[in-house]
């Protein structure tokens, strides 16, 4: 533009300059000063002409220089937004790495760490009742969860829940049509879920002792039987699934303050050596009136078949009368004269006969002369033997390996002073069967058929049948 300016002014300076020298030069002749005025109006023209196109090219020199603006502007915004989306996947990113972190460090504690839940639901129908028939049902909860430590042990807690007595209230007999029943009722009446378990394992010389101590169920750690000792998918009756209840007496609180050590010297032979605290209050004054017991398991293979051939034997601390003294004692725990204890053996085998077929055996016996104390008095225990037998037969033999079968009969042997001390006594037999239905991995569903002849000892009773179904969720 300043270029431009310097030009027009030099033209028009020789113009003024020019001019009267060309009409000097000329003599004055009008006809030279004009054709000097035209040319110098051409020269205008050429200049105008210039000047115009030269404005046009600064025109568009200008709308061009518009859209860059435009343009850099649009870039500048775009920009600006990029910066506040990297800004934002930035967030983004550093919330998903403590995310990260926070998942990580879940899963490192997960992995030392198992779970498992199962479900338990039945059903029970009786027919043949002399005090009338009923139908019960009753379901039990449980969830366990173990964390591991590595070189420093492992522990265990189990939760459980249910509702519902099923028939052992209804059913006058020894052994309780449903041993899986548990009520864990609140003052409100509603089902609470409790801590039953909740216990430390050790181990030590590569697994060679085991040592247990917490709030455990004892009745699990002698007396099992791989035929029968699982209430969830075996046999229902408590005659079928362990002596704790019968011949042995359970815990007032079931779960208690409880230790085991386990020693696997060789293949052949397992040793247990079990303590409890299973008094009222076992908190307060714990092992006072303890609980002791001592399992050997020789576990040998005949022709590859593996067996288990259990002998065990057991001492129950807590207060006990002699029958002979019933007459003089009072009613009260207390009483300096209820200063014995009971103790007694038992055995438990299970011999695996082929592949598919498990036969069982279990026998326990106790002191046959004393009373323990029952609901606020003493009261006499009615027999002081129990023997079962049996066999579990699985569905391969008919191509349903899961499926399983179990038939068992069994009996419980009254005292000699509890039949002098009654009339019309007879030793209580039970007859039990199942068909167990593994519908899936998962969830199965057992008819139940069970036969009680002599119910409570009482050779007058009628024959009771039940008729149940089970089913079972594991999570």
């Amino acid at each position: 533009m300043g270029k431009m300016k310097k030009g027009v002014i030099l033209i028009l300076t020789g113009l003024f300059i020019g001019f009267p020298g060309a009409l000097f030069a000329g003599g004055g002749d009008l006809s030279a000063i004009k054709a000097e005025i035209e040319a110098m109006k051409g020269r205008l023209k050429a200049l105008e002409n210039q000047l115009v196109k030269q404005q046009q090219v600064i025109e568009k020199q200008n709308k061009l220089i518009q859209s860059y603006e435009k343009a850099l502007k649009k870039q500048e915004t775009e920009l600006e937004a990029q910066k506040k989306e990297v800004a934002g996947q930035k967030e983004v990113l550093a919330k998903q790495g403590k995310e990260t972190k926070a998942l990580s460090a879940l899963e490192a504690v997960l992995s030392h760490m198992e779970f498992s839940a199962d479900v338990t639901g039945i059903v029970q129908g009786t027919s043949n009742m002399d005090d009338g028939d009923s139908t019960d049902g009753a379901y039990t909860f449980d969830f366990g969860i173990a964390t591991h430590f590595g070189g420093y042990g492992s522990f265990y807690v189990h939760l459980e829940g249910g509702d519902g007595e099923g028939l052992n209230n209804d059913v006058p007999s020894f052994s309780v049509p449903n041993y899986d029943a548990y009520a864990t009722l609140n003052n409100a009446n509603e089902t609470d879920l409790t801590i039953s378990e909740a216990y430390y394992e050790f181990n030590l010389f590569k697994e060679k002792v085991t040592f247990d101590v917490g709030k455990m169920d004892i009745s699990v750690l002698f007396d099992e039987n791989e035929a029968a000792g699982d209430e969830t998918t075996q046999f229902l009756s408590n005659i079928f699934v362990k002596s704790m209840g019968l011949t042995i007496p359970e815990p007032d609180n079931f779960y208690c303050p409880a230790m085991m050590v386990k020693i696997d010297p060789i293949d052949l032979i397992e040793l247990r050596l079990v303590g409890a605290s299973v008094e009222d209050n076992d908190w307060e004054d714990l092992f006072t009136h303890a609980f002791g017991a001592a399992q050997v398991n020789f576990r040998p293979r005949f022709k590859g078949r593996q067996g288990n051939y259990r002998f065990y034997a057991w001492i129950d601390g807590r207060n006990h009368v002699k029958n002979s003294r019933l007459a003089l004692i009072t009613d009260s725990y207390k009483d300096p004269r209820a200063d014995e204890y009971q103790a007694g053996f038992g055995v438990s085998f299970d011999q695996e006969l082929t592949d598919n077929l498990i036969a069982f055996f279990r026998y326990s016996t106790t002191d046959d002369d004393l009373a323990s104390w029952s609901d606020g008095h003493w009261e006499m225990i009615p027999f002081n033997q129990v023997w079962s037998a049996g066999l579990q037969v699985s569905g391969a033999y008919w191509k349903r390996k899961d499926d399983a079968v179990g038939l068992a009969f069994g009996q419980t042997i009254l005292t000699d002073d509890y039949k002098d001390a009654n009339d019309h006594t007879a030793n209580e037999n039970y007859v039990e069967a199942y068909y167990r239905w593994q519908l899936h991995e998962r969830f199965a569903l057992t008819g139940d058929f069970q036969w009680i002849q002599n119910a409570g000892g009482n050779s007058d009773a009628s024959d009771i049948f039940i008729f149940g179904l089970r089913s079972q969720l594991d999570f």
